[in-house]
Parts: C-alpha cells; sequence; structure tokens
C-alpha cells in the first residue's frame, strides 16, 4: 500500500484543487479543526490504525502524519 497516496488521497478529498505533498503544511490546506479531525479519522479506517488525541495535535505538516503513520505500520 502507497501510504504516501493514501494520506494525499484523503487530504484531497476535502481541497480538490491543491498540491499535497509531505512538505505541505496542514494549516495551509484551509482545513479547520473538524476537516483535520475527519480526515485524520479516514486515514485510520483506511489504515487500520489508530491516533492519539496528542499526535493529532501535534501534526503540522503531511510529512508528520506520513511519518506517524509509517512508524505504526511498521512496528
Amino acid at each position: 500500500m502507497d501510504v504516501e497516496k493514501v494520506i494525499e488521497e484523503t487530504f484531497g478529498e476535502l481541497v480538490k484543487g491543491k498540491t499535497i505533498s509531505q512538505d505541505t503544511v496542514i494549516k495551509d490546506l484551509g482545513l479547520d479543526s473538524l476537516d483535520l479531525v475527519e480526515s485524520l479519522m479516514k486515514l485510520e479506517e483506511k489504515l487500520n490504525i489508530e491516533f492519539s488525541d496528542d499526535e493529532m495535535l501535534s501534526f503540522h505538516t503531511v510529512r508528520d502524519v506520513y511519518t506517524s503513520i509509517n512508524k505504526k505500520l511498521n512496528k
């Protein structure tokens, strides 16, 4: 499974027309806190993982999300 593609698709569902890369700052996507939580919950479901509340609050870039997911999948 291509984790990066899943992340891009998940965020892309809410921010159509914006390019999303690992360097994208989540705040720059224009998502409100509910949109962000919904996106992260979709990722949890798609990838069968779970983020803690503290983790969710610590994500600043798409790379942060990607790194966290990879750590969880490679345990």
